[in-house]
């Protein structure tokens, strides 16, 4: 027997109360047995549910309310052979010994998992890459890349564009361009994922990690003003999930203490601030291509500027800090931070569709927030009246006083449905990578890292995808809510 199925082993005598409270850590399924271990009946929070509603107590025994005639799969068939035993109708599987014990627990996660994110492939992109091959052009050097720097400088709507190897080599490239360096501080949201203050220590610089709306999750620009000393020379707000930051008031105090500011867009390619598209409001904006953004090049990341002073010097950075005027003359001690042809050309084909991704991204959420409004256990996402939300994951915050069970409960139980999810990025400010730091008070940090949740969303999703998933919830809200009610 695994650690994994004892969790869901209860005995006969388990109340509706037991079960309940155990639904609460395990798969959505109470195997009974009795007391020589061998499976007598089994029951889902489904099963709990309407015996509370057909009158049962909560201290009405298991053998009263567990369903007796059930599927069931043998430890000595083929793998294949239970599998093929899971059904819509049939979503754990017990796995039985030659003595009818449990052994182990198959569930419809096993059979079909709904994955967070994944890309989508189906338009140019093996007829580009096929070209790179049969031209021989596959390293960083080919007319793709410049195809796609200008391609993406165009859906901007102007500047310059740099394709890059990550959008973590970006942001470096940036800060390094800009002249930020030693003993300089940089003002960077708590609730970000480390590449964000990464680069700032990468250019032996502070990162100095402030709060977040409460309402947007991006930086909150009145922590900027309260942040800024004299050794501040530049901030990087992040556009996170989605939304864009609040860039009237940052760009001002950068306006006024004469301040660098570097757009973290790696998740929020096509999002807006009042209409003008995040990246190109700052110095510089960087982006990423990983392989669960919505395009992707599978690794590679773009900067972008519309300063020529500035792009002209991310790009001798970028290769090796040579000149292009002198073969192999070297003005700095610069980076190999390039892309490749191959990759500029997957990324070429993703930008063509991209419109059709961000139109799927918002249909998805319509269906999520339709859905999901009556809920007050979950706090949806938000869009301010001067944002484009582009919801890069659809992420909200659970309530965990109305809810009845932490996040980290919440998610295991849509895992063990096959739903995958994702917690938040965790506070910046107290990990051991960034001690270095300068930290001031973040409590919404904190708050929306504990609370936080990503559900799936992708350019490959479904309506019914969404249904899936909202189901699950469903199914999981109202068994908590007639517990509650049971209990109050």
């Amino acid at each position: 027997m695994t650690a994994k199925i004892a969790r869901n082993l209860m005995p006969l005598n388990a109340t509706v109360r037991d079960v309940m409270a155990r639904l609460n850590e395990a798969v959505g399924v109470i195997l009974f047995v009795d007391d020589g271990g061998k499976l007598q009946g089994v029951a889902t929070d489904g099963d709990v549910r309407r015996a509370i509603l057909n009158g049962r107590g909560l201290d009405t025994p298991a053998a009263d309310f567990m369903i007796r005639q059930f599927t069931f799969g043998r430890d000595d068939a083929e793998p294949t052979a239970n599998l093929a035993l899971l059904t819509e109708r049939v979503r754990h599987l017990p796995i039985l010994d030659a003595d009818g014990r449990p052994v182990e627990l198959l569930t419809w996660a096993n059979l079909w998992a709904l994955p967070l994110i994944q890309p989508s492939l189906g338009g140019n992109e093996s007829r580009y890459v096929n070209d790179c091959l049969a031209t021989g052009w596959i390293s960083s050097q080919g007319p793709y890349i410049e195809k796609f720097q200008s391609a993406f400088a165009e859906y901007m709507g102007g500047g310059k564009a740099l394709c890059t190897s990550s959008c973590t080599t970006a942001l470096h490239l940036a800060l390094e361009a800009l002249g930020i360096g030693a003993g300089d501080e940089v003002i960077v949201p708590d609730l970000t994922f480390g590449a964000t203050a990464n680069v700032v220590i990468h250019a032996n610089a502070t990162p100095v990690f402030v709060d977040i709306d409460p309402i947007t999750w991006t930086i909150d620009p009145k922590a900027i003003a309260a942040a800024i000393t004299p050794r501040t020379k530049a901030i990087i707000p992040v556009h996170l999930y989605g939304h864009p930051c609040d860039m009237g008031p940052i760009m001002e105090l950068a306006r006024q203490h004469n301040l660098k500011v570097i757009e973290d867009c790696a998740e929020s390619l096509g999002a807006e601030y009042q209409g003008r598209k995040a990246g190109l409001i700052g110095d510089v904006g960087c982006f990423s291509f990983f392989a669960n953004k919505v395009i992707t090049t599978g690794e590679g990341g773009m900067a972008i500027t519309r300063s020529p002073e500035v792009a002209a010097q991310m790009a001798i950075l970028r290769d090796h800090g040579m000149t292009r005027e002198r073969r192999y003359w070297h003005l700095h001690a610069g980076y190999n931070y390039r892309m490749t042809n191959l990759q500029a050309a997957i990324g070429l084909a993703q930008l063509e569709r991209i419109e059709i991704f961000l139109k799927r991204r918002d249909d998805l959420v319509r269906r999520y927030n339709t859905y999901l409004a009556g809920f007050p256990e979950l706090g949806l996402p938000t869009q301010a009246p001067w944002a484009r939300n582009i919801y890069w994951l659809y992420s909200l915050a659970v309530r965990p006083e109305r809810l009845g069970m932490t996040r980290d409960q919440f998610s295991a139980m849509l895992s063990e449905r096959g739903i995958e999810t994702r917690p938040v990025f965790q506070p910046l400010h107290g990990q051991p990578a960034y001690r270095s730091g300068i930290a001031h008070p973040c409590p919404v940090s904190a708050d929306i890292a504990e609370r936080g949740i990503s559900l799936p969303t992708g350019n490959e999703m479904s309506g019914n995808d969404v249904d899936r998933v909202c189901d699950a919830i469903t199914s999981i809200l109202r068994t908590q809510r007639v517990y509650r009610a049971q209990s109050a």
